[in-house]
């Protein structure tokens, strides 16, 4: 079933330009700017990547870490406290990787839901197989919010990165559509909480395994599957043309709340075109459903079609999704 039975491409593109999942990610180059190293030893990659790549013996190191926005800390702690697993954990299999553990920094006052914040990450911790190492508290604060990092592991074969996509690629996107919207959480698409933890390690374990097919990746996160695309490709300095109907989608669901969505188990990928079909082939049998969408072409134009409709959804010379590498590594 395609969105343009339902939506026009207009309304797609505005809704998207103009979600907090896509504009809160502008103001990260200014930041990566004045942090981030120009060279250091054994760093492969860092800004606009999922995960700081670092060079370990024959290995890679994968270093992630995200905060949950404040509004979903109010709304449902548990979940909160669930989701800064589950984000970490995608992040580290996006760039090709295996999680290994995880540290948090939690600061709540209120007992109840420092309990509920962290009996979601114990939940989490488990679904996933990652242990919980270690973590600072700060038990007397005004406010409530968790944090957590976490390393994984990789080899230099199966290191997938943002950067790395290439003129006439195929774009697929690959998707866990056994799933449902969290109540009260409205563009979060859980594909986990419901399912053993075999299935899930399995289904995330699908881009470590396939990764030498792959030329660039991202899981699919707060931007949705289109914002996500776009950071993939201003990390890759590239542009590209994609059919917005042709991109995974259940049934009965709404088409731009779907598109807007933070998948539980999801993922955007660059391939040459010979491999597409192989790859699409493999993201299946893991429980994925997957479709080649588009292409990436030169220039700087995220450019969609939707039946007879075209519009150019971003242009990289002058829209900033915090994905532009701000120095050489």
């Amino acid at each position: 079933m395609g969105v343009r039975l339902f939506v026009e491409l207009a309304e797609i593109i505005q809704r998207v330009r103009s979600y907090r999942g896509v504009v809160r990610k502008a103001p990260i180059e200014s930041i990566a700017r004045i942090l981030m190293p120009e060279h250091h030893g054994n760093l492969l990659a860092a800004t606009g990547e999922d995960s700081a790549a670092i060079r370990h013996g024959k290995e890679v190191l994968l270093l992630a870490a995200d905060g949950i926005i404040q509004d979903l800390v109010d709304k449902d702690p548990r979940w909160a406290g669930y989701c800064s697993v589950l984000v970490n954990a995608n992040d580290i299999a996006a760039m090709g990787g295996i999680p290994l553990a995880a540290v948090n920094v939690l600061s709540c006052g209120d007992a109840d839901v420092r309990s509920r914040l962290v009996n979601g990450m114990r939940d989490a911790c488990d679904k996933f197989g990652v242990p919980m190492v270690g973590g600072h508290l700060h038990p007397d604060t005004s406010y409530a919010a968790v944090d957590v990092a976490m390393l994984g592991r990789t080899t230099p074969s199966r290191l997938v990165l943002s950067s790395g996509a290439k003129v006439g690629d195929s774009v697929v996107f690959a998707m866990d559509l056994d799933g449902r919207f969290t109540p009260g959480i409205p563009y979060s698409w859980d594909t986990t909480s419901r399912k053993s933890p075999e299935d899930v390690q399995s289904r995330l374990g699908v881009m470590h395994k396939f990764a030498p097919m792959m030329t660039a990746g991202k899981d699919i996160s707060n931007p949705g599957c289109l914002g996500t695309l776009g950071m993939l490709l201003e990390a890759s300095s590239k542009g590209a043309h994609v059919e917005v109907d042709q991109i995974p989608m259940p049934a009965r669901e709404d088409p731009l709340q779907w598109l807007l969505a933070y998948q539980g188990c999801g993922f955007v990928v660059t391939c040459p075109a010979k491999s597409a079909g192989r790859l699409c082939s493999g993201f299946e049998s893991a429980g994925l459903t997957a479709a080649v969408c588009g292409r990436a072409k030169p220039g700087s134009r995220l450019e969609l079609d939707n039946g007879d409709e075209t519009g150019v959804l971003f242009d990289f010379r002058i829209d900033r999704l915090g994905c532009r590498i701000p120095q050489k590594i």
